[in-house]
């Protein structure tokens, strides 16, 4: 978009001024910005940094190899590949008219099946300008609407830095350039040539006044702790780095540091004193806080475990009284022809049985617990065919149900005789009702 404040303007005029891009700075980005792998299909190896072809005899899969024709040191890789195709991203960090600048380069490496040599490309895509009072403004190429590729027929232009999903999305995370300029202010603040793993534009914004503990943790060169603190967002226990600055005591792994201040807690121990807060092996005092607290927790799920089977016993036994009181006017209740008998399902035990024998889940899924529901089994020379729920309510078949919920050669027999003996089951529920103290 064309720029509309001064500051837009100025920064639109400073970029237009701004020198190319140097051959020593591209080779630099071909250098470290790219893997440099032999990659291996049997015999025969290619070199992904002039991309010739050799044999080798030695079947080495691992370690390191000089490609014989660029001599280049290349790991090898075990691959059928023979095409390459990679992206990177350069950042060169300038400073011009009181403007802290990150000239972001996309060097694409890439080579065919047939073509022999390897192929660069760089482009500048983007450009972060940040003034010392923390503001931006971005200079960039359009993105398509993925906002995952650029569209390289356009030239940069001013672009609004955060977008509708409430982070900014020029915020690119490439390999610096070692030849760094920074405005005097981050100098003070701490910031030299390393950013330690953090994207650049998100760590002089936070050293420029956007984050609290920042500036504190880069003067300090609690570096692995910054690392941490700018992609968590936060620190949870920022005492206990004070008393690690006043101690001298440098953390090595700032998560792994994160997860032991917080096992101090777990066990009351005192953030506040520099016996538990600078641990002589970080490693090894998390590792036994973490087995004692494993053990306690393990005690815990034991005794809950415990707890759930009394309680799952005690609600069995109640729903097997349930079904004792149920199933009264049931009992030696008896359905057949010459060739089907039928009966009621006449105890838990019996469910577990039938599901077990058809493979169903008229025990898993409690049918025993259903207070409107009558089981049937039905056999035919003492083999088990189908079972069959009875609706109390409405006194229809809801389901008859096989081996694995199939159907039987007998289904339609059992159905039928199961409906001409409706009036059984009926008479049987209305006499229980009938008897005093009866809860069917």
């Amino acid at each position: 978009m064309r720029p509309r404040t001064k500051r837009e303007r100025l920064v639109a005029e400073l970029s237009s001024k701004l020198p190319a891009i140097t051959e020593a700075q591209i080779k630099w980005g071909k250098k470290h910005c790219f893997t440099h792998n032999a990659y291996r299909c049997k015999d025969e190896m290619w070199c992904s940094e002039c991309g010739r072809m050799w044999v080798d005899v030695t079947s080495q899969k691992e370690g390191y190899i000089r490609c014989p024709y660029c001599g280049e040191r290349l790991e090898i890789k075990s691959s059928r590949k023979k095409k390459l195709c990679q992206y990177e991203y350069m950042t060169i960090v300038t400073a011009v008219a009181g403007f802290q600048v990150l000239r972001h380069v996309e060097i694409g490496k890439h080579k065919g099946i047939k073509m022999g040599e390897i192929f660069y490309h760089s482009t500048e895509v983007c450009q972060q300008w940040i003034t010392e009072d923390g503001k931006e403004t971005v200079m960039a190429m359009p993105m398509n609407m993925g906002k995952n590729s650029w569209i390289y027929t356009q030239p940069i232009s001013i672009k609004n830095s955060i977008n509708y999903y409430g982070y900014n999305c020029y915020d690119i995370n490439g390999y610096v350039y070692p030849k760094v300029k920074l405005l005097p202010i981050l100098r003070r603040n701490g910031l030299r040539t390393s950013f330690h793993g953090v994207t650049p534009a998100r760590l002089i914004r936070a050293i420029l006044g956007e984050s609290r503990y920042a500036e504190m943790l880069l003067k300090t060169k609690q570096y692995s702790l910054l690392n941490f603190y700018m992609h968590r967002g936060g620190l949870s226990h920022p005492w206990a780095v004070n008393i690690c600055n006043r101690n001298g005591y440098i953390i090595k792994d700032g998560s792994m540091y994160d997860d032991y201040l917080h096992l101090l807690d777990y066990f009351h121990l005192d953030t506040h004193n520099a016996h538990y807060v600078c641990p002589k092996d970080l490693k090894k005092a998390h590792d036994e806080l973490l087995k004692r607290k494993q053990k306690i927790e393990a005690k815990q799920r034991v005794e809950n475990e415990r707890k759930a089977r009394a309680e799952k016993m005690g609600r069995m036994k109640l729903d097997i009284q349930s079904f004792i009181r149920r199933i009264q006017p049931f009992i030696g209740m008896e359905i057949k022809d010459k060739t089907i008998v039928i009966r009621p399902l006449e105890s838990v035990t019996q469910f577990y049985q039938e599901g077990k024998t058809m493979h169903h889940c008229v025990y898993s899924n409690e049918y025993y617990k259903k207070s409107n529901s009558l089981i049937l089994s039905s056999t035919v020379g003492g083999k088990r065919m189908e079972t069959v729920e009875v609706s109390l309510r409405t006194f229809r078949i809801v389901q008859s149900r096989a081996v694995c919920n199939g159907v039987s050669p007998y289904h339609a027999r059992i159905i039928n005789l199961v409906n001409q003996n409706m009036n059984l089951i009926k008479e049987r529920k209305k006499q229980w009702k009938e008897q005093p103290n009866s809860t069917p």
